[in-house]
């Protein structure tokens, strides 16, 4: 039990993490990762019966896809000396969160998520950056005059389903005529 204890007290902490790419922004109030994850998870639920992907197993990568967080932060790509070894340094914190559990699913979970190599494994990849562009969409309406335009970008230029391509061109349409 005490394990189990200090994993949720480790992972608690992404409720307070806030994403670093919207303060680097100067977002007011931005989301933090459990919120980011939460709401990828609320995505695989509701979008996994429209393609031939595993619900539950979406559901639970999009839950653990960025646990490693609590330990390492939010590392993005304006993070340069910390991108290239964000992988390596995930994994770590990932097996230092998970070797006292006796549930080896989370790590292998994560270690799908991160290989990007079966389908559900894209797909909540492509759920993460649809997310963001959903946050960006909603900061720019929330803030006036806040160009949050190349998250968006980023997230188009990451995506190649186009059911999902198609959410948020539905998104952009409303951006520009709102």
């Amino acid at each position: 039990m005490e394990n189990l204890i200090e994993f949720l007290q480790k992972v608690g902490k992404l409720k307070k993490l806030k994403r670093t790419g919207w303060t680097y922004y100067k977002v007011p109030n931005p989301e933090s990762v459990a919120e980011h994850s939460f709401r990828v998870a609320v995505m695989a639920l509701a979008l996994s019966d429209k393609f031939d992907v595993d619900k539950n197993k979406c559901v639970k990568m999009a839950v653990i896809h960025d646990l490693a967080e609590s330990l390492v932060g939010d590392i993005t790509p304006w993070d340069k000396k910390e991108m290239e070894s964000k992988h390596e340094d995930e994994k770590k914190a990932m097996h230092e969160l998970t070797d006292k559990l006796d549930d080896e699913e989370i790590m292998e979970l994560w270690e799908e998520y991160e290989e990007g190599k079966s389908k559900e494994a894209v797909f909540v990849r492509e759920l993460d950056k649809a997310e963001m562009f959903l946050q960006a969409w909603e900061y720019e309406k929330e803030h006036e005059r806040k160009d949050l335009s190349s998250f968006m970008e980023t997230a188009m230029d990451s995506i190649k389903n186009p059911e999902i391509i198609k959410i948020l061109k539905i998104l952009l349409e409303k951006r520009e005529t709102e």
